[in-house]
């Protein structure tokens, strides 16, 4: 019974890799500089649904206590596809594949876009590895792989209330942004689990949780997707940032009690 019931977390792992996998092929299908921008806005969307299965299929194995290790490898797999790899192809469909070229039909914007998925991977083993699959020092892939993946899907938003909202963002502004988010996976920045500690606050919390993601999809659309992960992001750093500096006021004091003595 215990291998059927292990079954449900699993699908719901796959079906997070199966975003990442369509949201491939819809990046592919953008051919600028005249492509339909619509796919780039499916690309995107599909890694945020993606992380909706992701935010799921934990909760789901612990729920049905079935917590497997080969559950947290596919777990694994599946984001470096979703959040490494898919916004990768997105990020060079969309903007990196200006950046001039160095040899050979080789681009710069092909060695720019490899950064993402590389930092996404190495995030993804060195979680499992020195963290156990327990911590989360860097920014998770998930948060990661979303708002790289959005910004693209906001070159032309209809707000509700608002009406029509351009972001347009030119390929250097988006190559410092790229860059930057990649590299915060592989810091040493700690971050909560922020869907897990939710899911963990009982029904009502995630009711809550569900019905204010529905309502800022619906105001907000695809804004809303970069804004709140935004938020998630900078809130790491600041915590992060704040942390070390009262540890090192700390111990600052610590020494001067000393010398006094």
């Amino acid at each position: 019974m215990g291998v059927k019931k292990s079954i449900i977390p699993n699908l719901f792992t796959m079906g997070n890799m199966l975003m990442g996998f369509v949201s491939i092929l819809f990046s592919a299908k953008y051919v600028s500089p005249f492509g339909n921008h619509d796919y780039l806005l499916i690309a995107g969307i599909l890694i945020f649904i993606g992380a909706l299965f992701d935010a799921s299929d934990g909760a789901v194995a612990r729920a049905l206590n079935v917590e497997s290790e080969i559950g947290m490898q596919l777990d694994s797999f599946a984001d470096a596809v979703t959040y490494g790899i898919a916004p990768g192809v997105l990020a060079y469909q969309a903007f990196l594949h200006e950046l001039p070229e160095i040899y050979f039909g080789i681009s710069s914007g092909v060695i720019a876009a490899a950064i993402f998925p590389v930092c996404a991977v190495y995030r993804l083993a060195r979680f499992n590895i020195e963290d156990g699959g327990k911590g989360f020092k860097g920014l998770p892939s998930p948060p990661a792989g979303m708002i790289v993946g959005i910004v693209p899907a906001m070159y032309s938003v209809n707000v509700l209330f608002v009406g029509e909202v351009n972001c347009e963002v030119n390929v250097y502004q988006y190559l410092i942004f790229y860059v930057i988010i990649a590299l915060l996976m592989v810091s040493v920045i700690d971050y909560s689990k922020l869907f897990s500690d939710i899911w963990k606050l009982g029904v009502a919390a995630r009711i809550i949780t569900i019905v204010v993601i529905v309502l800022l999809l619906i105001f907000a659309k695809a804004i809303s997707i970069f804004f709140v992960t935004g938020i998630y992001i900078l809130w790491g750093i600041f915590k992060y940032a704040a942390l070390n500096f009262f540890k090192k006021g700390t111990q600052l004091k610590q020494n001067d009690n000393c010398r006094a003595v």
